[in-house]
């Protein structure tokens, strides 16, 4: 009997792990508005945060959106295609995910005309070539 009391006295004593818990938002403009304290499931291991944007240095500007949440997985890496990207940034501790995962975003407008530039000169002299 004094064993079932140990035993019990034990599992008793023994707490449950406790569920991870990140900042959640869908579609937001603002960092400001991804700030909703959400308990993820047992078997979310992650928080992330995905931001995507597209623009041209600070010359043109086409939007930017913040998705934040719970994950079982970590998502690929961060992608930057010139004038579209996505930076995406994990982590996996109580409220890690706070700020905005940004990582330059946004392509140089150096950068872009020089590409473009080498371009135009390809196309021109592509046949000379």
């Amino acid at each position: 009997m004094k064993v079932l009391l140990v035993l019990l006295a034990a599992l008793l004593g023994v707490e449950r792990a406790q569920a991870l818990m990140c900042f959640s938002c869908t579609n937001q403009k603002s960092n400001f508005y991804c700030l909703t304290p959400t308990m993820c499931s047992d078997s979310d291991n992650y928080c992330v945060t995905v931001t995507t944007a597209a623009g041209i240095g600070n010359v043109v500007d086409f939007g930017r959106t913040l998705n934040k949440g719970c994950s079982p997985i970590c998502p690929g890496p961060s992608v930057n295609l010139g004038v579209a990207s996505v930076g995406t940034h994990c982590c996996q501790s109580f409220l890690c995910n706070f700020s905005a995962a940004d990582g330059g975003l946004r392509a140089s407008a150096t950068v872009m005309g020089l590409g473009l530039l080498l371009s135009l000169l390809t196309a021109l002299l592509g046949p000379r070539l």
